[in-house]
């Protein structure tokens, strides 16, 4: 019996904040699949920082999505 992969809960172009850092909030910019421990979600995250931009991968648990405006 094959097992089946969950499915990612975020997609490209969602708008997320770090679980430990609020006020570090960015959008995902690329899902790198399931290459955390257990089989993991991980992201590509671009958080916008003057002069440049910073990226960060991060495992779906790390991050909530942010609401976005109406």
């Amino acid at each position: 019996m094959a097992i089946s992969k969950p499915a990612p809960l975020l997609k490209l172009g969602d708008r997320v904040e770090v679980l430990d850092y609020p006020d570090l909030r960015g959008k995902i910019v690329e899902l790198r699949g399931p290459l955390g421990p257990g089989g993991a979600q991980i992201y590509r995250v671009r958080f916008p920082r003057k002069p440049k931009s910073m990226y960060i991968e991060l495992r779906e648990d790390q991050l909530i999505p942010v609401p976005t405006r109406a």
